[in-house]
């Protein structure tokens, strides 16, 4: 074999490698997938399962919700994602933001979950509520209808839902909070 095919054959290789080894970019119209891609080195890549989670969450999820009043009070952060005492918290660093997920149950299995009243993870039930804290006034949503996807991948349990209704339940929701919400959440947590 001469050098010119060798040289060819190296540049494939290193170029069919360099491919291989991109992280596959989400689809355009997933706007939650917004973990960049990286270089598959297991421990910068964000999307390793040794790293974190899917989507490169791990123990963080992400809050998109708007409240249907006049002024489209938006709540939209990126934030810790736990579970506390059997629910599933997703909450903002000072707090003043919270989103709770009870499934009835430490570590609920793969699977989709209807909102109930309560939860109950053997019927597939999950309670969502959303609080705000901030003002010293306590602001309380509760998820009506929908569901909740909840997946295992590698160690991870990944929750996500999309466009909850929920209603404002709490003693605080007076005047223009006093209207219905639409949530979504995506996020990865390692059950205890």
């Amino acid at each position: 074999m001469n050098y010119r095919h060798l040289l060819i054959m190296s540049l494939l290789l290193t170029t069919s490698v360099g491919m291989a080894q991109q992280a596959s970019k989400p689809p355009a119209t997933d706007s939650w997938s917004n973990v960049p891609p990286a270089q598959d080195d297991r421990y910068t890549n964000p999307k390793s399962p040794v790293y974190s989670g899917p989507n490169g969450w791990y123990n963080f999820g992400e809050v998109r919700a708007q409240v249907t009043n006049a002024a489209k009070t938006p709540y939209a952060y990126k934030g810790g994602f736990q579970v506390i005492q059997g629910l599933y918290t997703s909450f903002t660093s000072d707090r003043l933001y919270v989103l709770q997920l009870d499934f009835g149950i430490d570590n609920p299995t793969p699977g989709t979950y209807q909102i109930a009243s309560k939860g109950n993870a053997p019927d597939r039930q999950v309670r969502v509520s959303f609080g705000d804290v901030s003002d010293k006034k306590i602001k309380e949503w509760t998820a009506e209808k929908g569901a909740v996807e909840v997946s295992r991948i590698n160690k991870f349990l990944y929750v996500k839902c999309r466009n909850l209704l929920l209603q404002p339940t709490g003693p605080s929701n007076t005047e223009s909070f006093n209207a219905p919400m639409t949530l979504g959440f995506e996020g990865a947590v390692v059950p205890d």
